[in-house]
C-alpha cells in the first residue's frame, strides 16, 4: 500500500476505466489488508461460522457496485479506510443477524450431541471420488469420438459457456450450436 498519490490515482483511473489488470492489482494490493481487518472483527463466537474470505468478496462486490462514479479517493489510506469500514460493517451485521436467530428459538442443533439422527448413516448426495474419474474417463472418450468442431462445442459447454458465447467464439450460428448439441447428448442439454 505504499502507493505514491500519483500512482494511485492513476491505478483509480484505470479502475475506473473497466481496465481487468488494474481491478486485479487493486484486489491483490489491498487483499490482505482486508482480510487482515475483518478476521481482526470477527469474534470466536461468529470465527467458526462465516468465513473471512466471504466477507472479503462481499467487500469487493459492494466497492464494485457503488464505487463508479459514485465515491472519489484521493489517497490510498482512504480507499483503505473505506473498505475496511465496509468489512467492519458486513461483519456487525453478520453478528447481529446470528445473535437474533439464537434468540429464535435456537435454530441450530449440533448432530454430534442429537439423539434423533444417526450421524453414521448421513451421506451427502455427492459424487463420490471413483464417479467422477468414471465420468472423467466416460467424457474423454465421448470427446475423442466427435468431429473438431463438436468437440469444441462441447468443451466450451462444459466451461459454462453460453450458446451465444459458443457460437460467437467459433463463429457459427446458434441454431448449429443447439442442433450438435440435440444430436449427441442423450435428451440434449439446450
Amino acid at each position: 500500500m505504499a502507493k505514491t498519490s500519483q500512482e494511485f490515482q492513476a491505478l483509480m483511473e484505470r479502475v475506473l476505466s473497466g481496465s481487468e489488470e488494474a481491478a486485479e492489482e487493486l484486489f491483490r494490493e489491498y487483499e490482505p489488508y482486508l482480510l487482515h481487518a475483518i478476521r481482526r472483527h470477527l469474534s470466536k463466537s461468529i470465527r467458526s461460522k462465516f468465513d473471512s474470505l466471504d466477507f472479503a468478496q462481499d467487500v469487493w462486490a459492494s466497492f464494485y457496485t457503488r464505487f463508479p462514479g459514485k465515491v472519489s479517493f484521493h489517497s490510498a489510506e482512504e480507499l483503505f479506510s473505506y473498505l475496511t469500514t465496509l468489512a467492519r460493517n458486513m461483519v456487525i451485521d453478520a453478528y447481529r443477524r446470528r445473535n437474533a436467530q439464537r434468540r429464535d428459538g435456537g435454530r441450530e442443533q449440533s448432530l454430534d450431541d442429537s439423539t434423533r439422527f444417526d450421524k453414521h448413516g448421513l451421506h451427502g448426495n455427492q459424487q463420490t471420488p471413483s464417479q467422477i474419474l468414471m465420468t472423467d474417463e466416460e467424457w474423454t472418450v465421448f470427446l475423442r469420438k466427435q468431429p473438431p468442431v463438436y468437440r469444441c462445442v462441447f468443451l466450451l459447454l462444459r466451461e459454462g459457456k453460453t450458446h451465444e458465447e459458443i457460437a460467437g467464439k467459433l463463429n457459427i450460428s446458434i441454431k448449429t450450436v443447439a442442433r450438435i448439441i440435440d444430436s449427441r447428448l442423450p435428451g440434449g442439454m439446450s
